[in-house]
């Protein structure tokens, strides 16, 4: 449903109350009914009826009675102890607004607004301004009723509380409930119903400036907002959330007014019509405006549940922090519960951390405001990737057709202080995959075989971009697997032209492979226990002893390694080889272009007896402990 609560406020005690939405919804020059609308004093009371604000659009508002008690002028205030305001209408666009009665006590407005509404007079200052004067001890609402007959919606708000309006600012609100149908499709409506709604410093002064502009200084508008409850049904589920909580908001108001024409184009799109570009193109332009301006430091839903017949989902929290048109500092989401067929999952946590999408908001307003879709460079598309400094996984545990899948937590950093990300790194902890002899071809039918009931892992590895050097490394990357083995990694390639391969992406293989060379590799490999089952299975199957599968299984790939790299592996290094074979303890091969030699990328596809030649290497082997 489009209409925000806060329009629901400004419509109550700003737009309703003093005939502020007869520039706040672009009604233009307000036409006023002089007939009934006579202002009569009796006795220190006021009386207002029939006032009817109109403009060219369409766009209508009209306040059936208006009634002053305790009325008084003090210099250049108006004074009433109560004002009391009956049967509210407005028409805007396809929209319509129902206020059966407002009540204002411990009113104070200034002459000039208060002539303005009585006697049509003309006001010297902007409506927001004016508005900044009012003052009201206490405002309540019956009822506001919102139809929208193309979208086929109908909200009514309830029980509006409203206390301490000053400088255009409501210090305290709340609204008992809000409840609300959507049917664009009859066979399939939609029913909204909240609790209570409270609002903290809610500033309509400012944000009426949205209409008549501003200054572009950031100011806060809102410092919080809560709903107690909300359960929304549809054909297909039902979701119900405990509580919906939205921290301070700024905004920096731009000095461009608002189009007049907005409800009109608004119109014209909910009926599918064609608008006119240059309208559309200048809203764009607008709205661009108003969207450097705003930010919200928190959203958070909590207690969340979805039931239906083919779901059953529940979260605790879904939060967001630091939230401007362009990205966020963190989304975060906990306690999250499935069911599923094969059982439940869950997971602890799922968070992305400082997101930034700015060029693709950029690249989608700019197509609104051309009406041509975006025509993007192939050398264009990293500069249009969002940004994102991490995603974290947390606590999952899952049921599967196999067995428990669980994992401690999968964290995923990236640093991108320019155009391309300098650092991505990945950890991995506690990860646990059951395993059996149904597996497919992934390896795990092997340790299934070998006695294992499950693979317990860890794993992490970070990517390196060094721009001063043209250069990517692999460092800080392990896998190691509980009672099986642990591989440790580095490698290092010089001469990595990525600026020349994202110009010309379609060449950006053979840019990278033709140019790049290896500046040096390390490997470890250390055994955790995999070596005894291997060795004991591989023995029972062959028919012989321990010692003797050892022996043979060495002297195999001595060989074999022999005949693939013939001389540039040294005798030194094959009985190295077939040591750690032999009886598995931890292997560490360094490898290096020898001084004055050069290895490029695809000599590496093959790893031959020439580039082994051109590369000086270390192997040390220990003995398992």
């Amino acid at each position: 449903m489009r209409t925000t609560r806060w329009q629901a406020l400004a419509v109550g005690c700003g737009l309703a109350l003093l005939g502020t939405g007869a520039d706040a919804q672009g009604l233009g020059d307000a036409v006023r009914d002089a007939g009934a609308a006579v202002a009569r004093m009796r006795a220190g009371t006021i009386e207002i009826k029939d006032v009817t604000l109109g403009g060219p659009d369409g766009s209508a508002l009209a306040i059936g009675r208006a009634a002053f008690a305790g009325f008084s002028r003090e210099g250049g205030t108006v004074v009433a102890s109560r004002l009391a305001i009956e049967t509210v209408t407005a028409t805007v666009g396809t929209q319509s607004w129902q206020i059966p009665r407002i009540t204002l006590d411990g009113v104070r407005i200034p002459e000039e607004l208060y002539r303005a509404l009585a006697e049509g007079a003309a006001t010297t200052r902007p409506w927001p301004d004016l508005f900044r004067e009012v003052a009201a001890d206490l405002v309540t609402i019956e009822t506001l009723t919102v139809t929208d007959r193309t979208a086929k919606t109908e909200q009514v708000l309830s029980g509006f509380v409203l206390s301490r309006l000053a400088r255009g600012v409501i210090g305290t609100a709340r609204m008992a409930s809000i409840v609300g149908t959507a049917a664009p499709d009859p066979a399939t409506p939609v029913r909204v119903k909240t609790g209570a709604v409270r609002y903290q410093d809610l500033d309509i002064g400012e944000s009426l400036r949205i209409v008549t502009g501003g200054d572009g200084t950031a100011r806060r508008v809102m410092t919080s907002a809560s709903i107690d409850g909300m359960e929304i049904v549809t054909p297909a589920v039902t979701v119900r959330l405990g509580t919906y909580e939205v921290g301070p908001v700024t905004l920096a108001v731009p000095a461009e007014p608002m189009p007049t024409d907005l409800a009109a184009l608004a119109t014209e799109l909910q009926a599918g019509a064609q608008p006119d570009q240059a309208v559309v193109a200048r809203l764009v332009r607008w709205y661009r405006g108003l969207l450097r301006g705003l930010k919200v430091e928190s959203v958070a839903f909590r207690d969340i549940a979805v039931t239906g017949p083919d779901v059953d989902l529940k979260i605790a929290a879904v939060t967001l922090g630091g939230m401007v048109p362009s990205g966020f500092d963190l989304f975060e989401v906990t306690g999250i519960e499935a069911s599923t067929p094969d059982g439940p999952v869950r997971l602890g946590r799922l968070a992305v951390e400082k997101a930034d999408f700015a060029a693709l908001l950029d690249l989608g307003l700019d197509a609104a405001e051309t009406g041509r879709g975006p025509e993007i460079e192939p050398s264009r598309i990293v500069d249009l990737l969002p940004q994102i400094g991490a995603v974290r996984l947390a606590g999952l545990d899952a049921a599967t057709p196999d067995g428990p899948v669980t994992l401690g937590a999968l964290d995923i950093e990236i640093d991108r202080p320019g155009r391309l990300p300098e650092r991505l790194a990945l950890a991995v902890t506690r990860l646990a995959l059951p395993v059996g002899p149904g597996d497919g071809a992934d390896g795990r039918e092997v340790l299934a075989h070998l006695g294992y009931t499950a693979i317990r892992a860890d794993m992490t590895t970070q990517l390196r971009w060094l721009p001063a050097d043209r250069a990517l490394v692999l460092d800080d990357t392990a896998l190691a697997v509980a009672d099986a083995g642990r591989i440790e990694a580095s490698v290092r390639i010089d001469d990595v032209d990525l600026a020349a391969a994202l110009a010309d992406p379609d060449r950006a293989d053979a840019i990278l492979a033709g140019r790049a060379r290896l500046g040096g590799f390390e490997v470890t490999i250390a055994d955790l226990g995999f070596a005894d089952r291997f060795y004991a299975d591989l023995a029972k199957s062959a028919g012989v002893t321990v010692p003797a599968a050892r022996d043979r299984l060495a002297a195999e790939t001595r060989a074999q390694a022999a005949e693939a790299f013939g001389s540039a592996l040294p005798s030194a290094a094959l009985d190295k080889i077939a040591a750690f074979v032999r009886r598995p303890g931890r292997i560490v091969v360094a490898a290096s272009p020898r001084p004055g030699q050069t290895v490029r990328l695809s000599d590496l596809e093959t790893l031959g007896p020439k580039a082994l030649a051109r590369m000086r290497l270390d192997i040390e082997v220990e003995p398992p402990r």
